[in-house]
């Protein structure tokens, strides 16, 4: 009876893993239907129009030695490069974010099916999908999609190391390379590469203490102690190949300063002459230069406690919006049961799901404590990796949940039905996040705004456009391949006016203005052009035609 019963049970789980991997793979489908829509649909922004304009439009080479602001994610613009010379922008800006978008998925699901049985991978894959913040950077073109990805990458080659026995080369070159390519898509990664490493590092030291209790040998002769040497070792090779990178960069940018420099004593040398006659001086100079400009500055320490309590209140909105609140408690709650739990499974004989506990408490703590240190609140957009974090916490709470309500209940269909009604449930959280109106409206207004304007304007036909801001310049190489820097009205047979531009009490600092109301040639403007095209921000004005 037994047996019969446990063949059963058995039977059970396989058949309802059957139906959780088909759920999966339409859910799949969808999305990669879904983000292949907001590929193409939504106008690119500044930031992404800032590095197609600059650096994937011109190739992968020079993509990967010019960095001359912090705002360029150097891995990503290198790859997405390769795919500009499909021939598409669109591709070109976004296709490398699409693939890793939906890589996401993928992993996300491979590896909460380490830890997680029945529907609970189909339900955390939903509860990370739906995130406001993930849904926001899923196709955009830059780099904090690949990030996760390489995020991800790196967790299962550091559970394989960490809890099989013996982990082939493959797995350590992957796990290494994922670290690298991590950092030099968006070197802000380091708040969840330290994280990482960390916990892969206190799993195999707490086994490798276990086994070595009560012997003649030092642990590290374990073979827990030895998958940890070999971890740091590829730990400390990634952020050996992470410097080799950016020193590249670094030794590009430093020459480039030097040689133009005319104090310098390298003045007017040529770029590879320099960088081979000093190198060190080249590197020191770039490195130097990247340290002074960074992006995110560091703040005053007074008071810095309570605006980070605010940005972290605020990053928990990006996630969901209103429930910031309930995101917060449900998180640290989270944090608590996962602390129970990793002392609870360092006392057993087996360590279990341990490595999963760490990564997702060390992921989640040591944050806040770098912010601190560095005095730092940076971008929001930054943190999307924390997606799998709160994605997968939320999934121990509901297994928690689920096995509490399942406790009281007979098992048969009743469990079934219950487990059926919180996945349901979960679904329709997930499709009334996506269908939240904030979830699908423009990356930029002003840019779509631009891009309606071009529509109107003849573009190819004209022969001497004017652009007066920088987003104008960036659209018009985007969309027709023209690269305009002609910023002067006069003459011009084209020119679309910011509306700002034309109002004379109108003097707040805009930087991305090319002109204000006092360097408008409003004569030329009033006799040679027409207003033939306006909407909420802009106004096209084109040159008369003889028949006007």
């Amino acid at each position: 009876m037994k047996s019969d019963k446990l063949l059963n049970n058995l039977s059970d789980r396989q058949r309802t893993d059957q139906w959780e991997m088909r759920a999966f793979w339409a859910l799949f489908g969808i999305m990669a239907a879904y983000y292949g829509w907001r590929l193409f649909a939504l106008t690119p922004w500044y930031d992404e129009l800032y590095t197609y304009y600059c650096f994937i439009s011109k190739g992968p080479v020079y993509a990967a030695i010019h960095w001359p602001l912090p705002n360029n994610h150097v891995g990503y613009s290198v790859l997405s490069a390769c795919l500009d010379l499909l021939g598409n922008p669109y591709i070109g800006l976004r296709g490398v974010s699409y693939l890793c978008a939906l890589a996401n998925l993928f992993l996300l699901h491979k590896g909460a099916g380490r830890y997680f049985t029945g529907w609970l991978p189909f339900c955390i894959v939903v509860f990370y999908l739906s995130m406001n913040l993930v849904n926001q950077l899923a196709v955009q073109g830059r780099g904090y999609t690949m990030g996760i990805t390489c995020l991800l990458t790196a967790f299962l080659c550091l559970v394989s190391i960490c809890e099989e026995e013996k982990a082939g080369k493959k797995v350590y070159i992957i796990y290494v390379l994922a670290l690298a390519l991590g950092l030099y898509v968006v070197s802000s990664n380091v708040y969840w590469v330290v994280p990482l490493c960390l916990s892969g590092g206190i799993y195999l030291l707490a086994g490798a203490i276990r086994e070595g209790r009560g012997s003649q040998r030092f642990f590290l002769k374990t073979g827990w102690g030895g998958r940890l040497v070999k971890l740091i070792g590829a730990s400390l090779s990634a952020a050996f190949i992470t410097v080799l990178l950016y020193a590249t960069i670094w030794a590009a940018i430093g020459s480039n300063l030097l040689v133009k420099e005319a104090a310098s004593i390298y003045y007017g040398m040529g770029h590879v002459k320099m960088i081979l006659t000093s190198p060190f001086a080249a590197l020191g100079r770039g490195m130097a230069y990247m340290l002074d400009t960074p992006y995110i500055q560091s703040e005053e320490r007074a008071g810095f406690v309570g605006r980070l309590g605010e940005w972290l209140s605020s990053l928990a909105g990006y996630y969901y919006g209103s429930l910031q609140a309930v995101v917060l408690l449900l998180w640290a709650f989270g944090v608590v049961i996962l602390i129970v739990k990793i002392i609870r499974n360092l006392q057993k004989e087996e360590l279990g799901n341990t490595l999963l506990y760490l990564f997702l408490v060390l992921g989640t703590v040591l944050v806040p404590v770098i912010l601190l240190i560095q005095c730092k609140r940076p971008y929001y957009r930054v943190f999307t990796y924390g997606g799998v974090l709160l994605a997968l916490t939320l999934g121990v709470l509901l297994e928690g949940l689920l096995k509490g309500i399942c406790k009281g209940i007979p098992q048969g269909r009743a469990q079934k039905w219950v487990v059926l009604a919180i996945v349901l449930l979960a679904v329709a959280f997930g499709i009334k996040c996506i269908g939240f109106s904030g979830y699908n409206v423009q990356y930029g207004l002003r840019e779509h705004e631009i891009a309606a304007a071009f529509k109107e304007a003849d573009v190819e036909t004209r022969q001497n456009i004017c652009v007066t801001d920088c987003n104008q310049e960036y659209l018009l190489y985007f969309y027709y391949g023209i690269r305009c820097e002609n910023r002067e009205i006069q003459g011009a047979d084209m020119a679309l006016l910011d509306k700002r531009m034309m109002d004379p009490d109108f003097d707040e600092m805009v930087w991305e203005f090319y002109h204000y109301y006092d360097t408008i040639p409003w004569d030329y403007v009033g006799r040679e052009m027409d207003s033939v095209y306006e909407n909420d921000d802009y106004v096209l004005f084109t040159k008369k035609t003889a028949e006007n």
